[in-house]
């Protein structure tokens, strides 16, 4: 025996390691032309099955509790916004637009009668966070990957910014969805054929807004100048054609990567003034 995952931070591992296969193999199985549209639930799967790995549950319905409402945030927001991609996917983006405003509400209604500023500043962080994801791009199979890489780095940069701000559960919810996000897109780098639709955006990207909400909202321990760097990771990757153009890169794989890295870098960021503000090491 190799005593694997005999320790929190060796399951964690292997967990991270299953998501990730789970989401190349998953992700392999549905990049058929016939099946493509399936490819927009797989985010928000690995967002659900990472929430499942991480608190070993599915919430009593009706939820008590934020993160236990965060369940069903994710989980309606994915059919509602499956449903609406499939009947009128001009829609979309206006529904992904109200998620954050609808997230807020929910999650911070304990905070309504003495902080309704908090809640209303985090309804519009969050519509504004969704409109950049949806800024750039015609929507087509490669637009889709690179929305879905971005939220991937999104995920990975709030990890930490969650486990200083006292969360280690958001922070081990983040990391596993991250790892399952990258699965899943790794397969697409070369010849997109992915799908960021209603249920990537509501129920995925809505989900990610929702477990932010968590922390600061509720937690109210996050670090608000890591956040506000990691919110770059929404504007450096609008440069990224530029900077292919500028290096001559034309290839799916290259453009792709130029656009993932210059979102990683802000989280990186992030994670460096996290950590400098605490000036010690991860809580456990």
């Amino acid at each position: 025996m190799l005593g694997f995952g005999n320790s929190p931070q060796e399951a964690l591992v292997a967990f991270l390691l299953a998501m990730t296969l789970v989401g190349i193999l998953a992700s392999s199985l549905v990049r058929r032309r016939s099946l493509a549209r399936l490819t927009d639930l797989l985010m928000p799967a690995a967002l659900l099955a990472a929430y499942w790995l991480t608190y070993n549950k599915v919430p009593p319905f009706p939820p008590v509790g934020a993160i236990n409402k965060v369940f069903y945030l994710i989980a309606i927001g994915t059919a509602i916004g499956f449903a609406v991609e499939m009947a009128a996917p001009r829609a979309v983006r206006h529904l992904a637009l109200l998620q954050p405003v609808a997230a807020a509400l929910y999650i911070g209604a304990p905070r309504l009668g003495t902080a309704s500023w908090e809640v209303a500043l985090a309804a519009i962080v969050g519509m504004a966070v969704t409109g950049m994801v949806f800024l750039r791009g015609a929507g087509g199979a490669e637009d889709d990957v690179k929305r879905g890489g971005v939220v991937a780095v999104l995920a990975l940069g709030f990890a930490p910014i969650a486990l200083l701000g006292a969360s280690s559960s958001s922070f081990q919810l983040c990391l596993m969805f991250a790892g399952g996000c990258f699965g899943i897109l790794i397969i697409h780098a070369t010849k997109p054929a992915f799908r960021f639709g209603g249920a990537s955006a509501v129920g995925a990207l809505g989900g990610l807004i929702a477990i932010a909400d968590t922390v600061v909202l509720i937690t109210r321990k996050a670090d608000l100048i890591a956040l506000a760097v990691l919110a770059m990771c929404l504007v450096l990757p609008i440069f990224s054609e530029r900077v292919c153009r500028t290096l001559g890169l034309s290839r799916p794989f290259a453009r792709l990567f130029v656009h993932v890295v210059l979102a990683a870098l802000p989280a990186a960021a992030a994670f460096a003034v996290a950590y400098l503000d605490y000036g010690s090491s991860f809580p456990v």
